[in-house]
């Protein structure tokens, strides 16, 4: 059905017509498609660009290598939120914490995708594609969406970041505060009429942006953590969303328990809590995981930072988390145990964690799993991590 021509636009039309300007791009274009899951249960991937410190973030203070390799960055332990006898949180992540305490956030630390050179662009390409080589170009993500018509999903990203990428068509959305005049919205709307799949997507874009909140714009994590939990608890929203937070790439300056560190963490926290806050009681039906490209050396550099790493921590929230535990070989900090002699080493599989998840939480089989992480781990030490469906 082609949207009709109007001769003076009532002014819901030219609203709707406005607020299509605020679309992420890729909502508007032929192949893009937005149509309502029927699974109960919500998923959200959050990807951390930059390379987050694990070591600073899941603080293994009873190893007694820890401070000794981070006189200047490194956290004392009385300034940790203690989890167990080993590990301890930042104390910037508080809401995170009293998660933890009431098990509904878990972390997974000494993991790693396949991929080792340590170069940011590369790493995230195979962190999004779920493959052992950064030349793969669909996500796995998209993947995971082809196995079941019950799954959709929804990127909250100006454009639509490889892990989404692939044949099953995945919408996004991202504000955009562009001012627009009358005679713009007329010429889009012709733009639009001319073509009966640009007029279809069109509508399409027109009912991701009706269930946004249009009161509260903004581009930063927690207004857009925000807008996530919005459409999937909206009627007819998604099941999945996809976000992301930059900023982690920490060489210089990293600081300790304040810092830069500790601030792109206390933006990780609030927006979880904004999330949370926004799903209300779909919240009980929700996991969230985060996770970088690579984590970064186990030794401070010459200008109080760290410098491109191998193995990270993953973070595992929602109230279908069966949390209160850190999982995952920790292989300790020694100069022996390092990767290479200088990183965590990696001695647990990402993707198997997210298997695990997808096995657990969103009822994929595990023989459906191999196509979308392909000769990756067992997810079977990890399935403790969701509760029972």
């Amino acid at each position: 059905m082609k949207l009709e021509k109007q001769n003076g636009m009532n002014s819901t039309r030219r609203q709707f017509l406005k607020s299509a300007l605020a679309v992420g791009t890729a909502c508007l274009l032929p192949h893009v498609t937005f149509a309502q899951s029927t699974s109960p249960n919500i998923f959200v991937w959050i990807t951390l660009r930059g390379a987050m410190d694990g070591l600073n973030v899941v603080v293994p203070y009873a190893d007694k290598h820890y401070l000794s390799l981070r006189p200047s960055i490194g956290l004392a332990t009385d300034k940790l939120n203690k989890l167990d006898d080993f590990y301890g949180l930042h104390p910037a992540m508080k809401n995170c914490f009293e998660w933890y305490q009431s098990k509904q956030v878990a972390m997974v630390h000494a993991c790693a995708t396949t991929y080792r050179e340590r170069s940011h662009f590369d790493g995230q390409k195979v962190l999004e594609n779920g493959t052992n080589s950064p030349h793969h170009r669909d996500g796995w993500l998209n993947r995971l969406l082809q196995l079941d018509v019950n799954l959709t999903g929804l990127a909250i990203d100006s454009g639509l970041p490889l892990i989404a990428q692939g044949d099953k068509a995945v919408s996004s959305w991202y504000p955009n505060n562009l001012q627009t005049r009358d005679s713009q919205v007329e010429l889009l709307e012709a733009l639009f009429q001319s073509d009966e799949r640009l007029a279809r997507n069109f509508e399409e874009a027109l009912k991701i942006d009706m269930m946004s909140d249009r009161n509260r714009p903004g581009k930063q994590f927690p207004v857009l953590a925000s807008q996530a939990g919005m459409f999937l608890s909206s009627k007819g929203g998604p099941n999945i969303a996809i976000l992301e937070l930059g900023g982690w790439d920490t060489h210089a300056g990293q600081g300790a328990e304040t810092g830069r560190l500790a601030n792109q963490l206390r933006k990780l926290d609030t927006g979880l809590a904004s999330l949370k806050k926004a799903l209300g009681d779909k919240w009980s039906k929700t996991v969230v995981m985060a996770a970088s490209e690579f984590g970064r050396t186990a030794a401070e550099n010459g200008t109080k930072g760290t410098d491109h790493g191998t193995a990270n921590v993953m973070l595992i929230a929602g109230g279908a988390v069966n949390g209160g535990q850190v999982l995952g070989a920790f292989p300790g900090l020694s100069q022996t145990k390092l990767y290479q002699g200088r990183d965590l080493a990696p001695v647990n599989d990402m993707r198997a964690v997210i298997k695990a998840m997808l096995q657990q939480h969103m009822g994929i089989q595990s023989s459906s799993l191999a196509a979308v992480f392909p000769d990756s781990g067992s997810e079977q030490d990890y399935v403790s991590l969701i509760k029972r469906q």
